[in-house]
């Protein structure tokens, strides 16, 4: 008989921030911060080797698959779990876009960015959080051999994406932005990543893109300070 492992459910993200783990359901579009027996059994289930459970956890955890929190695999789970166990975290961060002193005439970049910004507003708002992130998902060609771009294609369109925002009638927040980026980057054919960092005391979610190991137009502290919880299209395999 095959052993029996636990996954999150695709649309479960998880990290752990000091000593609490902290779920994303992008369905519900809602963090949770797990206590401290729920961290310590979701670390059973999600290890390298998956540890036996007592009657009362296996119940629980029957529990966790009827609400597609969990559910069974073949394997062990495959990501990476981020953990900043001893971060002092970020001081608020006052989000804005990146400007800089550029000018960029009107063109057909700054018009498909927009087209791809208004996209992302109303995915967001009219099918919510898991969709949009379906999408990168799913832009994301297995295929395809993706690039690393040098840093004056990255401030570029950067600069593109910021005229574009600079033309839409509502603010552009950090999800919106970092989404939109990675979109326009994959059309292309670049290895960027959508990152979500959080922390505890007090609670704080921030999105930014993210180039071979470096944050693009943001604070380079912020991966050393928040404990990221969802990295996509390119998830993190465990080492």
């Amino acid at each position: 008989m095959n052993k029996m492992y636990y996954h999150l459910s695709n649309h479960i993200y998880v990290t752990q921030f000091r000593d609490e783990l902290i779920l994303l359901d992008t369905i519900a579009d809602r963090y949770t911060v797990c206590f401290k027996e729920f961290t310590e059994l979701l670390g059973k289930l999600l290890g390298e080797k998956s540890a036996p459970l007592s009657p009362q956890e296996y119940s629980f955890v029957q529990k966790l698959v009827d609400a597609h929190i969990l559910q069974t695999a073949e394997a062990p789970f495959p990501y990476s779990i981020d953990k900043k166990l001893d971060s002092p975290g970020v001081a608020n961060v006052d989000w804005r876009l990146p400007l800089e002193d550029v000018s960029i005439g009107f063109n057909f970049q700054i018009l498909h960015a927009l087209f791809v910004l208004i996209k992302i507003h109303c995915l967001i708002k009219f099918k919510g959080f898991c969709s949009t992130i379906c999408l990168i998902k799913k832009a994301r060609k297995e295929n395809l051999s993706y690039k690393i771009p040098n840093d004056e294609e990255l401030t570029h369109l950067a600069n593109v994406l910021n005229q574009a925002c600079l033309f839409y009638p509502t603010r552009t927040k950090c999800l919106e932005w970092a989404m939109t980026y990675v979109l326009l980057a994959l059309k292309r054919g670049w290895k960027c990543n959508l990152e979500i960092g959080v922390q505890n005391y007090p609670f704080f979610a921030h999105a930014w893109v993210e180039c071979n190991g470096r944050v693009v137009m943001d604070d380079q502290n912020l991966r050393k300070g928040l404990s990221i919880i969802l990295n996509e299209p390119f998830r993190r395999l465990r080492p």
